[in-house]
């Protein structure tokens, strides 16, 4: 309760405070600091990522506002270091890199860091592998200062390709230095990356778990969700039930449920059938709390899927008929099929009538139904239940696969550090 309380009281104030910032923009026009823009741009995006959706459409404003204001201003205005450090943190903050070649081409004065400069024209150049020594220096120099965060990330997503753990670092200084801002939570999700390509369970659990209690209502948190289910499902060792269950009851019901069903359908396919079979029965308990708002349909059909390779399938095969096809998406629609011809191929009775026709073997000869098999000879021993079961299974797992693709891509490309 407090906590809605507390986003009413500050969409409240944002909206009281950006609508007069607006005005006084326009008022004021060329004759406000860029600095001053930019601090409201600051405490917009912050405000974006601790959840007020609202203030996108600001966001976009203020990055053009801010960009026009740089472009038009006198260059003996870059002498006031606030207005020279503002050109850095727009361009990490999503702004137009032309906009810094542009200043960079004027300032003739020196106002403008040339190291920080050729920096920032390499890395949004994409080339920053060119420069991760570099910035790496500078990120120290700078700290404590209002570019410190922002160059820390830089060298954080510089250094991930060639050396995740340094990476971390960065990442880490990010958070310290710009707690509740855009920083420490694009810093959370680059760090649940790093931590997975190291094969650090345990750090990446330790950022999952602090991304989910402080940024679930970014606008940016589906990332979190995809990078938390791959790390849930593909990790090695294994992320556990528990600390699977332990983020999402950080969610709110509807948020957990979908989780859970996320996780359960990409363990079906992993053919990690246990992790799919509990998430989705959690992801079914949900349904009591969510008062017929649930998705009804998905936990029973994962839930059935993941007990195919059990001894019961003929139940399951039963089960899975009985699921409502009109309630699923294409995609599941394919899994259920995929997952019925599997059960249906598991159950078939084997013809031993010994009707005393031929029959092909497997070099292409023929054999009558009274022969019986060499058992020197290969693919002519007849598989018993378990073998039928398990190649069956992985024959599913790859129509799965083959069908429905792998998982979507972890972390879209971004610039500027969110």
């Amino acid at each position: 309760m407090f906590a809605r309380r507390y986003w009413i009281v500050r969409s409240t104030l944002l909206a009281a405070a950006l609508a007069a910032g607006a005005a006084e923009t326009r008022a004021q026009d060329q004759s406000l600091d860029a600095y001053k823009i930019l601090r409201s741009l600051q405490f917009v995006q912050d405000s974006l990522v601790l959840g007020d959706h609202s203030a996108s459409d600001l966001q976009r404003y203020l990055l053009d506002s801010l960009d026009k204001r740089l472009r038009s201003a006198d260059n003996g205005t870059l002498a006031d270091t606030r207005n020279a450090d503002a050109v850095f943190v727009y361009v990490m903050s999503g702004g137009n890199p032309a906009t810094l070649n542009f200043l960079a081409s004027r300032d003739t004065q020196g106002y403008l860091d040339a190291r920080v400069v050729n920096v920032l024209q390499k890395y949004l150049d994409g080339r920053g592998g060119q420069v991760a020594s570099s910035i790496a220096s500078l990120s120290q120099e700078y700290k404590g200062s209002p570019i410190g965060p922002y160059l820390n990330l830089v060298a954080g997503n510089v250094n991930y390709p060639t050396d995740p753990t340094a990476a971390l670092i960065f990442y880490d200084r990010t958070r310290i230095d710009a707690p509740g801002t855009i920083l420490e939570e694009a810093a959370l999700r680059r760090s649940i990356v790093a931590s997975a390509s190291l094969k650090d369970v345990d750090r990446a659990f330790g950022y999952s778990v602090r991304y989910a209690r402080r940024f679930l209502h970014s606008p940016y948190a589906s990332q979190f969700a995809d990078l938390f289910v791959d790390l849930a499902v593909t990790s090695a060792p294994g992320l556990g039930h528990d600390r699977v269950s332990e983020v999402a009851d950080l969610m709110d019901p509807d948020r957990a449920q979908e989780l859970y069903l996320r996780i359960s359908r990409l363990a079906t396919l992993k053919g990690k059938y246990d992790l799919a079979s509990y998430t989705a029965e959690e992801a079914r308990k949900l349904n009591d709390v969510l008062s017929g708002k649930g998705r009804t349909l998905l936990p029973g059909l994962y839930e059935h899927i993941a007990k195919v390779p059990s001894s019961n399938v003929s139940q399951v095969v039963d089960q899975l008929s009985s699921i409502p096809r009109e309630g699923l998406s294409d995609r599941d629609r394919a899994l259920l099929d995929a997952a019925q011809r599997v059960g249906e191929e598991i159950v078939r009775p084997v013809d031993i009538s010994g009707s005393g026709e031929d029959t092909p073997t497997p070099d292409g000869n023929t054999r009558t139904a009274d022969a019986k098999p060499d058992p020197t000879t290969a693919g002519s021993v007849v598989p018993n239940a378990a073998t039928a079961t398990n190649a069956a299974v992985d024959d599913f797992v790859t129509q799965g696969r083959n069908k429905l693709g792998e998982i979507d891509s972890l972390l879209a490309k971004e610039i500027g550090g969110r």
